[in-house]
């Protein structure tokens, strides 16, 4: 009578999709480590925290914090809009906020920081962590085309 019920003790993954999802985020890790850790030795940067944001000045700071709530404003729109039109928008809408955040820190670092070289790292870094994040996307929701 009740065998025709469909089978609930499994989750909505498939099993090795989780050893899959940690493996591809143990990669994408290893690898921005690695790639900093190559960009400082060959640009002489000071080590950074990746926990704590690094101003140069206390107007950096303000500026950065206000770009970051429009980022977020922006990102809210974009999931509000996107919740009827498509689900790359709030993804394109992150992109462009960081890219604005991190042009404006590279713009501080060039004219006010005392090594010179920092700015550089910062441009380099952008790119990888957009490839990462975009690449996490691509993993999580392989039916929706990113490009």
């Amino acid at each position: 009578m009740f065998d025709d019920h469909p089978d609930y003790s499994r989750t909505w993954l498939p099993l090795d999709f989780e050893w899959k999802f940690v493996l591809f985020l143990l990669g994408m890790v290893a690898i921005l480590f690695l790639v900093n850790l190559f960009l400082k030795k060959v640009l002489g940067v000071e080590k950074r925290n990746i926990f704590k944001a690094n101003y140069v000045n206390a107007r950096h700071e303000k500026v950065e914090f206000y770009l970051n709530i429009a980022g977020t404003v922006g990102m809210v729109a974009a999931f509000i809009y996107g919740y009827e039109h498509g689900a790359l928008y709030p993804i394109y809408a992150s992109v462009i906020a960081a890219l604005i955040v991190t042009l404006y820190k590279a713009y501080m670092e060039r004219k006010y920081a005392e090594n010179p070289r920092e700015y550089i790292f910062t441009l380099l870094e952008f790119p990888l962590i957009i490839l990462l994040i975009l690449s996490f996307a691509g993993f999580m929701f392989p039916d929706i085309p990113l490009f």
